[in-house]
């Protein structure tokens, strides 16, 4: 479509997002808070994710675990919060 690679990224960043949140509003959820207040505590969510999870990997690579596993067990780590999150605080 003609974009640079930032650009690029950062429409896409947005546009899953977007559809993420909707999905999970909508169908995974079914939920019929306020869509302002969703919306804020979703995208809070998001930013609390990239820095506490990017802590937590430099933490664990420090201590000598491999990046692909301290990936991987902070991956499954926010999964967790993030649905216990979603169902009972941000989708209520």
């Amino acid at each position: 479509m003609g974009f640079d690679v930032v650009s690029a990224n950062v429409i896409a960043i947005g546009i899953a997002t977007g559809v993420n949140f909707l999905m999970n509003r909508n169908w995974s959820f079914s939920s019929s808070a306020r869509v302002s207040r969703s919306l804020c505590l979703y995208l809070s969510l998001i930013l609390f994710n990239m820095v506490f999870t990017t802590w937590m990997i430099t933490l664990l690579v420090g201590w000598g675990v491999m990046d692909f596993w301290a990936k991987f067990y902070m991956m499954g780590a926010a999964t967790v919060w993030n649905f216990l999150l979603y169902r009972k605080v941000i989708f209520v």
